[in-house]
């Protein structure tokens, strides 16, 4: 079986890619600037495909080339997703150990963590159910913002122009009869997310699945997460998932407190 798992992997394997991550991680252990020659001798390629790669890094704006050493280094584009990458990491150990203590409150509720990245409502963690682990929510996977509690609370605050170019790019699908399909019936929902500080889904992009799911905020103010309490209806009733939101509000307020937000 490991034999041809690595078969598979080796399959789909880009040769040239992988060189541009070898490279960066050449970066990371060297620490200093790199010129073509170490780029070929550390990696054991030719200085003819080490050129044609550090030029393309280059062209994407990963890389920086001094034209007076020729010597390459790393640009401040990774800087953002640095960023993102620590940020992540921070809330998620601030997060986890209060959601591990709303299963043990809710048992039936399955728990999310997600943020907001690049226009992409992406799980980054999750706590499941003691009845029914929710499959899809996998750590990386991406929900669609106008159809789910995370995804409405993430973008509520977003401005009326980033909102217009969000329902452009992504669009409105329907996933159920119940799922918001116009960007008036969206927007009208959002107000009310912002209204009552948090946002439901009922199911409108899995059926019978309802959620509500509540801001993290930063010392900002500004919404850098949310979390969520969700279950199918016959595991958790509404009027019970409903029950639960002056705790989770609770919740996600004392969570942001941990992340600065002492507004």
């Amino acid at each position: 079986m490991e034999i041809a798992l690595t078969e598979k992997t080796d399959k789909y394997n880009i040769k040239a890619v992988e060189r541009c991550f070898d490279i960066l991680d050449l970066f990371a252990q060297l620490d200093e600037p790199i010129t073509i020659q170490t780029i070929s001798t550390q990696l054991g390629i030719n200085t003819n495909m080490a050129f044609r790669m550090l030029s393309t890094m280059v062209r994407a704006g990963y890389l920086e080339k001094d034209e007076m050493t020729g010597v390459y280094s790393i640009s401040l584009k990774f800087l953002p997703l640095s960023r993102k990458a620590l940020m992540s990491l921070e809330i998620r150990r601030v997060v986890m150990p209060f959601l591990e203590m709303l299963r043990t409150r809710y048992p039936n509720g399955n728990f999310n963590l997600a943020v907001l990245y690049q226009g992409d409502v992406i799980v980054i963690d999750r706590i499941d159910s003691v009845n029914l682990p929710r499959t899809y929510f996998t750590p990386g996977k991406t929900l669609p913002f106008h159809a789910t509690g995370l995804g409405k609370v993430l973008t509520s605050e977003l401005s009326e122009e980033e909102l217009d170019a969000m329902i452009k790019k992504k669009g409105l699908k329907a996933f159920t009869p119940k799922t918001i399909t116009t960007a008036e019936a969206l927007k009208e929902e959002l107000e009310k997310v912002r209204a009552q500080h948090y946002g439901t889904d009922r199911g409108e992009f899995i059926p019978g699945d309802n959620c509500n799911a509540f801001p993290l905020r930063d010392s900002t103010g500004e919404i850098i997460a949310a979390i969520s309490i969700a279950a199918f209806d016959n595991y958790m009733s509404l009027e019970e998932l409903e029950a639960t939101i002056p705790v989770m509000a609770e919740t996600a307020r004392n969570i942001s407190f941990f992340l600065g937000n002492n507004i």
